[in-house]
């Protein structure tokens, strides 16, 4: 069954209310993402869903602008259960602030300008009427 990235999201913050939270988020522990994917196989919320749509999840999540936000207030990161575990370090809120360092990978750029790059390739039709 398949199932949109902001529906996962969702089904997080009913099973996880104390962790997830859309309006406002906290930051979440260091390596909650493993402990979900270690849970996906036996709780119910997460029984049908791959490993694959959860780190999705997780990505949407924790790349929105509320959670980089909070990640910028700094403070402590929280667990499963919402209870704090651990700490934002100052790097990490350097980072939530600046945004990350690398670009995003783009379209290759047009050896000319005005034109786009095109590769051509030949259809091969079966021989009919054998």
């Amino acid at each position: 069954m398949s199932f949109t990235i902001n529906a996962i999201i969702d089904r997080l913050q009913t099973a996880f209310p104390a962790c997830f939270n859309r309006a406002e988020p906290k930051p979440l522990k260091m390596g909650l993402g493993a402990e979900l994917l270690a849970r996906a196989g036996f709780h119910p919320t997460l029984a049908d869903l791959s490993r694959t749509q959860l780190r999705r999840a997780l990505r949407v999540y924790t790349t929105a602008p509320a959670y980089q936000k909070a990640l910028a207030r700094g403070g402590p990161r929280y667990d499963l259960a919402g209870q704090p575990v651990g700490e934002v370090t100052p790097e990490q809120q350097a980072q939530a602030r600046n945004g990350p360092q690398t670009p995003l990978p783009g379209p290759e750029p047009s050896p000319a300008p005005g034109f786009l790059k095109m590769s051509l390739k030949r259809r091969v039709r079966p021989d009919v009427g054998g």
